[in-house]
């Protein structure tokens, strides 16, 4: 996904020499062109869709994380449209007094849906903690279709 958010076709890799990893996967290699070696080839990855949980977000796609955003900020530019679940809705003129919160623009942004706690039974930080009954929980009914289906009903 990394190389799909640069825009990119594959991304360019090494540590994989002595793996089975390339030929079951069909990796190709290209030569380094500063250093003459071999490079495995990774194809970007472009999902259609993204959902992705922030702490705020207004209603035009403008959204802030707070706390570290780990892989959101990647899916955000690699899906082709991505979506946005938001504990708060806010202004956007509240959004454009500290334009440098604003983790992902509103130009990647296909939807934003008001959807507090909806990261549970995960974190959000700041919001709320890791809910670790409610992760065995999930866990336990995803074995199933039935008990799945059950499980996402009562939510």
């Amino acid at each position: 996904m990394r190389a799909a958010s640069h825009g990119l076709p594959f991304e360019p890799i090494v540590g994989l020499d002595g793996s089975d990893i390339p030929a079951a996967s069909g990796f190709k290699t290209v030569k380094d062109p500063y250093t003459g070696q071999e490079v495995y080839c990774i194809p970007a990855i472009r999902p259609d869709w993204a959902i992705l949980h922030v702490q705020e977000a207004d209603a035009r796609g403008n959204a802030r994380i707070y706390g570290s955003a780990y892989w959101d900020l990647v899916m955000s530019r690699a899906a082709a449209k991505p979506i946005l679940t938001a504990e708060r809705i806010v202004p956007t003129e509240e959004m454009a007094r500290l334009p440098e919160l604003t983790r992902i623009p509103d130009f990647l942004v296909t939807a934003v849906v008001h959807a507090p706690e909806s990261a549970r039974p995960c974190s959000c930080h700041g919001c709320y903690g890791i809910d670790e009954a409610g992760v065995r929980a999930y866990l336990e009914a995803a074995e199933q279709p039935e008990t799945l289906r059950a499980y996402l009903d009562q939510m």
